[in-house]
């Protein structure tokens, strides 16, 4: 599996639109994972519950995938599952990742040990290019 960058975020989706169109453009799969809770309807929380391998719920332009899963998320797991050809996850809560945050004319990237960069779109999108932009 490729490598795939992990950009922890605190914003909702909508606040990245530039920055996803951006990597887009460039020929990259960006993913949204979301770790700090999400709204399940009720009818796919029911049947997962009752025992079904995978619900699913299709609505106009969206699909739900729910399964149940017995213990805490696993990181590598989830991104061999759901990201498989992303080049970029944004991810909203939980572990300690380089974190990505809009800034004044641009991102703010925050890499734990290092010092805090300002980049604008393009200086980071050039930066996710690179097969390991935050270390070894």
């Amino acid at each position: 599996m490729k490598r795939i960058h992990l950009l922890s975020v605190e914003a909702r989706a909508d606040a990245f639109l530039e920055l996803i169109e951006a990597l887009r453009a460039d020929g990259k799969r960006v993913g949204w994972l979301d770790l700090s809770g999400t709204q399940v309807p009720a009818a796919l929380t029911a049947a997962s519950g009752a025992g079904v391998l995978r619900a699913v719920g299709v609505d106009e332009g969206v699909t739900v995938a729910v399964k149940p899963r017995q213990g805490g998320a696993v990181m590598k797991d989830l991104l061999r599952e759901y990201f498989v050809g992303c080049s970029v996850v944004l991810v909203r809560g939980g572990e300690p990742l380089p974190r990505l945050s809009a800034a004044e004319g641009g991102w703010l990237l925050e890499v734990p040990g290092a010092a805090a960069r300002a980049l604008d779109t393009a200086s980071l999108v050039a930066t996710l290019r690179k097969p390991r932009p935050f270390g070894p």
